[in-house]
């Protein structure tokens, strides 16, 4: 068995480019060397790797063009190769080295584009849960509303974002031209989410975007309400909070209150 593993690991480190040579147990024939033979399955995975990057990021692809789409995935390999047994992953370090990495940084619109696929990947992915309806807030008595505590599904996810990205990706989904990126004068944040099989998404307002946020840490209905108290005043609060919680839960949002 361990030289079945060496040779699998020698295997792997050549084929992803780890290794200058090729495990000594593989050998050349007369056609072949046995860095041509391996050159085979070298390419062969990068390609997929490619395959497999336009597959979760169609919206950046149609950003960018063919050409700097292959170069860029081409750089990301190469900057971050795969270490995880399934290539699903392969493709999850994208958004942050588009952000941190030349020439790609400089066009922040291309981050933000893999941010939200991955992003809309990742609710494909999520765990199915139960969900609160409207009428099952509805059946919670008056005096016990202060204490209820609203959590969202797993298949959730907030993000903010400067360009119109949300925009971009439906056009080019639709296989309309899309408009051009435009940077917005501040972020706005939205809330995605699965619905079924189905990826949704809208834009939230600043004070539903810290709601969400105290969902998510565990906040009661009731420091929620106070909460909004100090945002957009008293009077407008408790209606306010009522309203997310009812939008909340017509969007099948919560999985638990």
């Amino acid at each position: 068995m361990t030289a079945l593993r060496d040779l699998q690991r020698g295997f792997r480190a050549y084929v992803l480019g780890e290794a200058d040579t090729p495990p000594a147990t593989v050998a050349g024939t007369g056609s072949a060397s046995a860095e041509d033979r391996l050159h085979v399955y070298a390419e062969a995975i990068r390609l997929r790797f490619l395959e497999v990057l336009g597959q979760d990021y169609p919206g950046l692809r149609a950003l960018a063009g063919d050409d700097a789409f292959r170069t860029l995935a081409l750089a990301y390999a190469a900057a971050c190769p795969s270490h995880h047994p399934s290539i699903r992953w392969f493709g999850r370090h994208l958004p942050a080295f588009l952000c941190s990495t030349t020439p790609w940084r400089d066009h922040p619109v291309l981050g933000e584009m893999a941010r939200f696929e991955w992003a809309k990947g990742e609710l494909l992915d999520a765990a199915d849960s139960p969900v609160v309806g409207v009428e099952d807030i509805a059946a919670i008595a008056p005096d016990r509303w202060a204490g209820i505590r609203p959590r969202l599904k797993p298949a959730a996810r907030r993000l903010a974002l400067e360009w119109n990205v949300p925009s971009l990706w439906t056009a080019i989904d639709h296989g309309d031209p899309p408009p051009a990126p435009e940077r917005m004068e501040r972020a706005m944040d939205w809330l995605l989410w699965r619905d079924g099989i189905v990826i949704r998404w809208r834009s939230i307002e600043p004070d539903e975007a810290w709601a969400l946020q105290c969902c998510a840490d565990g906040e009661d209905f009731g420091a929620i309400c106070a909460g909004l108290c100090a945002r957009i005043g008293e009077d407008a609060a408790a209606l306010r909070a009522a309203t997310c919680l009812k939008q909340w839960a017509s969007d099948s949002l919560l999985e638990a209150v």
